[in-house]
């Protein structure tokens, strides 16, 4: 039986794992994986099963179908746990299930469980062309991995070689008896509009495409491998924020150092169009611009010859009422403390803001400055110039953070002490790197 072939090339990692938990919707698919599972722990012995649903609450028959999946579990003598989540009515009701699906799976989820998930070989076309069409790299390309962590536990799809018309065979052949959402037929979502208008046109001329698509994932996801795998002038900044070299004249070679460096940091990908329009500027572009792009939370920007990412901030001037020695956070990050030789003395009264236009300052042992030639001089990037807290008394700034203490306007007897206080600055942080 095809099904149970499947199951048996993933047999070693089935016998090592906790339990066995499927993901169980009720349809065709899943429902046939649990039925083939449980016929083959009867041949030889496997860890626990467990059938997980996840309730939506989608569907007016939710309620329904998680009852019919009871009793499923029931009859085949398994584990039976529902997951209840929720997902907000809007713009992509698919998406938002999915990721409410996953969160629910990895909460359940212990260390060196497996979770089965019935997907096959038309779900991985459906899901290459969809990433296609979206104009995927190699990665979404790839497709759906057979296998992966997720958290502790490992996920695995031991059906992603079969096409659908097997397991509704086998469904047929044993007499199961499954959930149809009618939902699969509306063609208003994308999927559905691929499976019932756009594949049967490519099948009916050619029959085997669905071969081809997963060798093409095959092959992608070996490129993508070697691609992410590949030395890139990257590295951080002297404040610490990740940074890349532009150490190319190449536009085609910089957008594709760009997307492995911000997949690599787990940050969400620009389309091919928008990220090769900004290698295009950062490699072309005058040596006195700023290229930058902005992207859903994060925004990447060419200064001087590398390339740096920032978190999004409003752009604007704060003001914040404080003490010398207390903590201080914002948009713009936060203040911290440090004890010095010569420092400030705690307890008074300050306030922390940001720089003025054309403001000046003199730092010890230095002589007045703007405060834009200090941040040129200690190679602070112009995204975060407007947002390092300047700390004044009296409407006088007496310390840069992170960059020293000021004499101006103030003798240095008042305004410094031993074993004083030096403030310290923590910018925000990229979510994806938290």
């Amino acid at each position: 039986m095809v099904l149970y072939d499947a199951l048996k090339q993933h047999w070693a990692t089935l016998q090592r794992a906790r339990r066995l938990c499927i993901g169980f919707s009720g349809g065709v698919d899943s429902h046939s994986l649990l039925h083939s599972l449980v016929a083959l722990a009867g041949e030889e012995p496997l860890p626990p099963i467990v059938a997980l649903h996840i309730n939506h609450g989608l569907h007016a028959k939710a309620a329904q179908w998680e009852e019919h999946c009871a009793g499923v579990a029931a009859q085949l003598g398994v584990d039976f746990v529902a997951k209840s989540v929720l997902v907000s009515p809007g713009a992509s009701p698919e998406a938002q299930a999915r990721d409410a699906r996953y969160e629910a799976f990895s909460r359940f989820l212990l260390a060196d469980d497996l979770l089965l998930l019935a997907h096959h070989l038309d779900d991985q076309v459906e899901t290459v062309l969809f990433r296609l069409i979206r104009g995927a790299g190699p990665k979404g390309l790839a497709g759906m991995p057979e296998k992966r962590q997720l958290g502790s536990a490992t996920l695995v799809r031991p059906l992603l070689g079969l096409p659908r018309s097997d397991i509704e065979q086998y469904a047929i052949d044993h007499q199961l008896e499954w959930l149809t959402d009618s939902s699969n037929d509306d063609v208003s979502f994308d999927r559905n509009y691929l499976r019932h208008h756009v594949l049967p046109v490519i099948e009916s001329r050619w029959p085997r495409y669905r071969q081809g698509f997963s060798r093409s994932a095959t092959l992608s996801g070996l490129s993508h491998s070697a691609g992410n795998s590949r030395e890139l002038p990257a590295g951080l900044t002297p404040l610490g924020d990740p940074c890349l070299s532009v150490a190319t004249q190449d536009v085609n070679d910089l957008h594709s150092q760009l997307y492995t460096w911000l997949e690599r940091m787990g940050a969400s990908i620009p389309n091919y169009k928008v990220l090769s329009e900004f290698a295009r500027q950062c490699i072309h572009g005058a040596e006195d611009r700023l290229p930058e792009l902005q992207w859903e939370d994060y925004l990447i920007q060419r200064w001087k010859r590398e390339i740096h990412v920032y978190p999004i901030i409003p752009r604007e001037s704060f003001t914040y009422a404080s003490r010398i020695g207390e903590a201080a956070t914002g948009p713009w990050g936060a203040v911290d403390w440090a004890v010095a030789e010569f420092g400030l003395p705690a307890g008074e009264r300050v306030t922390i803001r940001s720089a003025h236009p054309g403001e000046m300052i003199t730092l010890r042992s230095r002589p007045t400055r703007s405060m834009s030639q200090c941040f040129q001089e200690a190679n602070i990037p112009p995204y975060w110039r407007s947002f390092l807290p300047i700390i004044c008394r009296r409407e006088v700034p007496i310390a840069l953070a992170d960059l020293g203490l000021s004499v101006r306007g103030d003798a240095e007897a008042e305004s410094l002490c031993k074993g004083g206080l030096v403030p310290v600055w923590r910018r925000p942080k990229l979510h994806f790197l938290n």
